[in-house]
């Protein structure tokens, strides 16, 4: 049943965000920490992203979990526009949906990251 509300939950927030366009400059200002998509009271996402992050340019981004700074990138996938995450080489894909100027949403993309999801809230 938890399943099924998380999965609603993000259901809608992808319906909210479909139409909202997002670019390297959205995320870039503020710290974004993950404010829901929790499983066993851990958020379900990467490690490293569940510190929280900090875009401090077009593609470095800093993540606190790890204390370092790693890139990404924004790109079309075939089900959408899709964020990617380089940490020490290794790849992280996650669908990315615009909520509003403060909260995205991120979805895995298929492959290791399909079955995580998170929310994350811009803090000033």
């Amino acid at each position: 049943m938890q399943k099924v509300i998380v999965l609603l939950f993000f259901f809608s927030i992808i319906l909210m965000g479909c139409n909202a366009k997002i670019t390297e400059d959205d995320l870039i200002g503020g710290y974004w920490s993950v404010t829901s998509g929790y499983k066993d009271g851990k958020p379900y996402c990467k490690d490293f992203l569940s510190g929280g992050l900090e875009f401090k340019d077009k593609e470095t981004v800093y993540g606190e979990e790890f204390n370092e700074d790693f890139k990404y990138k924004l790109e079309k996938r075939k089900h959408g526009l899709a964020i990617e995450f380089i940490r020490k080489d290794i790849h992280y894909s996650y669908y990315i949906d615009k909520i509003n100027k403060d909260e995205i949403g991120l979805i895995g993309v298929e492959g290791f990251q399909e079955d995580q999801s998170c929310y994350l809230k811009r803090n000033d």
